[in-house]
């Protein structure tokens, strides 16, 4: 279920860092400002984490952190260049190609655990699903109704409506959502045998 309108906003860095990541998934920028909200919407739903001072930040926000830190390892391993600069926005300076690198140095762990936010703070198998998840994400909500729901899509699901044709709607021609037509419940053939009509 996609919390409701009234949820919290995101900061700008968390909506920018996890846009940047759906840009460089999806490579069609076009999209993007409709699918990051999904991917956002569905990590803060799943499991909030609490900072060590007991403030509670949602799971995007600290997954944008963790975004940033694989940009930084990134930026050492390939260039030698080591944090001269803020931690927090490293992700969305890198191009596409450098964005899929660091995203994949989560899943091969080859990040500093100790120096993650939490709650990927040495969680190696939490920290390795992340690029995973993000990818999944990502195509979930590009290739679900979630593109249709327009004004509706943080709504509740019972208050959700389909307002135009989504993505994956038009890509595979479905023309939509259709009440009324006759349902094809069988031919009536003739048994051979009986010499007579049966339904089949």
């Amino acid at each position: 279920m996609i919390k409701p309108l009234n949820s919290d906003i995101p900061d700008v860095h968390t909506v920018m860092t996890i846009q940047s990541a759906v840009d460089a998934i999806l490579q069609a920028s076009s999209m993007d400002e409709v699918i990051y909200g999904y991917v956002i919407a569905v990590l803060d739903q799943t499991l909030p984490s609490t900072g060590n001072q007991g403030v509670t930040n949602p799971l995007s926000k600290q997954t944008a952190d963790l975004l940033d830190m694989a940009a930084i390892q990134l930026l050492y391993i390939e260039k030698g260049i080591f944090s001269a600069f803020p931690r927090e926005g490293v992700f969305t300076t890198l191009s596409r190609c450098e964005r899929l690198k660091a995203i994949n140095l989560l899943e091969r762990l080859e990040v500093p655990l100790e120096s993650l936010p939490e709650p990927f703070t040495n969680n190696p198998g939490l920290t390795q699903s992340m690029k995973n998840t993000i990818t999944q994400l990502t195509f979930l909500g590009y290739y679900s109704e979630w593109t249709g729901y327009g004004s509706t899509r943080f709504n509740r699901p019972e208050y959700k409506r389909i307002e135009y044709f989504s993505i994956g709607w038009i890509q595979t021609q479905y023309p939509g959502p259709a009440f009324g037509y006759r349902d094809l419940r069988g031919f009536s053939l003739g048994d051979p045998i009986k010499g007579g009509n049966h339904h089949v």
